[in-house]
């Protein structure tokens, strides 16, 4: 047993779930790790390791306290050790929203407009303390993209970034910044059939949240890397939001593709970082879709055609034509 297995088994040695059955779940590209503990009685748990002590520990207990303080979805924490790095989570089951949405299309509209209702409840709470990046920033952090997309052009990636970060910063100065959760999108969802509204949802991997524009969750959502959006799906969950939120539903629309062009470019970087550094290669399959959605975004009319050069500069992978 090594020292990291022994450190998880103390742990668990001071709960009810020392002798559970462990099965792993699937993670993400970080380093933590998930496994399922499953006792007698047929009672189950999620523990998260976070070995690095990143924080994401500490982050995630917080948030979720907060998000079930405002009436959402969180899972309970049932044992923590901060200081180790490991959380025993309330099991949500394996209900994602994604694969429900593959197997039946017809649940995405109103799922989604679920989700609007629970990103607005979210907004209307004083939020905690977290960071709030700058346009600046959030730029900044598309950077990966140089390094690590094959043959990318980094001349022209460098001239469409001052674009980009005016539109940012001009949309930031227009809102008070909101809590976003970051990571929001249907595989970080699990459908819990039996609770009512928003509070169907059940939210997951949002330990990285921060404070950005109101409208960076709705565009995660709407520019998911592993389930489709159709575009009929697209306007009417910006319509609704437009609506809640009292706004013009074009300008909604011109946030989520400026947000989204930071963003899509950003992972872009990441997924390709992860299978060329890292070989994780799960993401590999999604890079496609990230690559539409990076060119719907930067070719709307508010990057006023300076869009057309930057996917010049990023060679389409294989099957991401337009």
């Amino acid at each position: 047993m090594n020292a990291r297995a022994q450190d998880m088994a103390a742990f668990l040695a001071e709960t009810e779930w020392r002798g559970a059955v462990f099965e792993r779940v699937a993670g993400d590209l970080s380093s933590r790790s998930y496994h399922r503990l499953t006792r007698s009685g047929g009672y189950s748990a999620i523990l998260m390791d976070a070995p690095d002590r990143d924080g994401s520990t500490a982050n995630f207990l917080m948030m979720a306290k907060w998000l079930i303080e405002q009436g959402l979805s969180a899972p309970r924490v049932l044992a923590a050790s901060i200081e180790a790095g490991f959380l025993l989570l309330e099991d949500f089951g394996d209900a994602k929203l994604s694969d429900l949405i593959q197997s039946d299309p017809n649940l995405q509209s109103s799922a989604y407009r679920l989700c609007v209702d629970a990103l607005l409840a979210i907004q209307k709470a004083p939020a905690p303390e977290l960071s709030c990046p700058t346009a600046k920033s959030l730029v900044d952090a598309t950077r990966l993209v140089d390094d690590w997309y094959p043959d990318a052009d980094r001349d022209a990636l460098e001239e469409f970034r001052p674009v980009l970060e005016e539109r940012l910063y001009e949309i930031l100065q227009q809102e008070e910044p909101a809590l976003s959760l970051r990571d929001f999108h249907a595989d970080n969802i699990i459908w819990l059939s039996a609770r009512d509204g928003f509070r169907k949802l059940g939210l997951l991997d949002f330990q990285d949240a921060f404070l950005t524009h109101p409208s960076y969750d709705l565009m995660s959502l709407l520019t998911d890397a592993r389930v489709d959006v159709p575009s009929s799906i697209q306007r009417e969950t910006i319509a609704y939001f437009a609506n809640q939120t009292r706004q013009n539903e074009g300008a909604v629309t011109a946030q989520v593709a400026i947000l989204g062009a930071q963003r899509n470019l950003r992972i872009l970087g990441i997924f390709h970082r992860a299978a060329l550094r890292d070989d994780k290669f799960h993401h590999t399959p999604k890079i496609p879709r990230v690559y539409k959605h990076l060119q719907k975004c930067v070719l709307h009319p508010v990057f006023e055609g300076k869009g057309a050069k930057l996917m010049q500069a990023l060679p389409a992978p294989e099957s991401a034509t337009a």
